[in-house]
């Protein structure tokens, strides 16, 4: 790393990423490397500030939403009761809804601005509350159904298409309000998420540009994060794929680990066209992971006219990918809290659900497939000479 030895008189300014010294050499100020003076509030990123703002503005949002449910009384999006619903989110099930709520308002809107602030006195505890946040957001304050939409949109598209009965039933579904507060918990933990990085980033020992330390010399390099990337990405693509196939054989009416009359009742309701749909989409998902690690998940292949050749965008691959592990695995949460005994009996027909049980596992292996894929992906740095 470059060492700093000259002070900077301006070190409580944004750094200008155009600047250069005399000869055309980059500046190496504390701005540009791991280390600040002590007792001074290292620079701000630009994208880390935006990503701190973007996420002061979110719980600024939440808190007037968090008002009104508590003066009025309305559309509050846990319903009475919601815990002992199937699928329902950790906090319903929890019964801690209402201290949520709270927390992700006024109280994150505080702590969103001592992390825009930047200074260094409490960083593991600003760090641990922010993450704890974004956590509570992300797998906590979101329920099963958000997963069955995204999971079930192939088939409900089919149905507005078609004039399908479902088609209405999923309009229906999507533009319910607990639905939507789902999606909108998601972008806030996301948001929040990337505000605590981008804190941990411009506090730690890190370079302030890429915000790689050392790690990214052992673990995240790009040599053995290729490694474990490889093992996640196989085990995130096997698990859809066991799951496609109970689904696919009880669509051809061969009961593979079910009732004869689990079967009949299934073919009765259309559980089993549903079904073969949302397999589908798992399948889909499940080549897509493969890319994590195959040269054509870095390259688009030649049969991709017009972008055949060209690098793939590293966003365009982690984005979606952190998304669906973010879903994946609350659905799997509400496969292990009761949700998989509501629908199916397990005592009879335990494949129906079994697939379903190894979801958390699925998204865990998918969210490290992804790190590692954005590990493996990151340029060069012009500041810290990491390639």
């Amino acid at each position: 790393m470059r060492a700093n030895t000259e002070a900077n008189t301006e070190a409580n300014t944004e750094p200008s990423t155009t600047a250069a010294t005399e000869g055309g050499a980059r500046p190496h100020g504390p701005e540009h490397g791991p280390e600040h003076g002590a007792g001074v509030d290292p620079p701000v990123h630009r994208k880390d500030r935006a990503a701190q703002v973007a996420a002061l503005a979110w719980s600024a949002l939440y808190a007037v939403f968090g008002a009104y449910w508590w003066f009025s009384g309305n559309a509050f999006p846990y319903a009475a009761g919601g815990g002992d619903e199937p699928g329902a989110s950790l906090v319903a099930l929890t019964g801690t809804a209402e201290a949520a709520v709270v927390l992700a308002g006024l109280p994150a809107v505080l702590l969103a601005l001592v992390l825009l602030r930047g200074s260094r006195a409490g960083r593991p505890l600003l760090i641990g509350a922010g993450a704890a946040l974004a956590g509570i957001l992300l797998l906590a304050m979101t329920d099963v159904n958000l997963l069955a939409s995204v999971g079930y949109l192939p088939f409900g598209v089919y149905g507005l298409i078609t004039g399908h009965e479902v088609g209405g039933v999923f309009l229906a579904v999507i533009t319910e309000w607990p639905l939507l507060h789902g999606m909108l918990c998601v972008l806030g933990g996301l948001l929040w998420a990337r505000a605590v990085l981008g804190y941990a980033r411009r506090t730690g020992d890190v370079c302030a540009d890429c915000g790689r330390g050392a790690a990214a010399d052992g673990w995240l390099s790009p040599p053995a994060a290729a490694r474990w990337g490889r093992v996640a990405a196989l085990i995130a693509a096997v698990i859809p794929v066991l799951y496609a196939v109970t689904r696919y054989a009880w669509a051809l009416g061969i009961p593979l680990g079910i009732s004869e009359e689990f079967l009949r009742q299934g073919q009765e309701a259309g559980m089993w066209l549903a079904g073969s749909f949302l397999a589908s989409f798992g399948v889909v998902g499940a080549v897509l992971t493969l890319g994590l690690f195959q040269k054509w998940g870095e390259v688009f292949p030649r049969w991709m006219v017009g972008l055949a050749g060209r690098r793939v965008p590293v966003s365009l691959a982690v984005i979606p990918a952190s998304f669906v592990s973010v879903l994946v695995t609350v659905g799997g949460f509400a496969m292990w809290t009761g949700y998989a005994r509501a629908v199916t009996p397990l005592e009879t027909d335990f494949m129906a659900s079994a697939p379903g049980l190894l979801w958390p596992l699925w998204g865990v292996a998918l969210a490290a497939a992804t790190l590692a894929y954005h590990h493996r992906r990151l340029p060069a740095c012009a500041t810290c000479d990491r390639p």
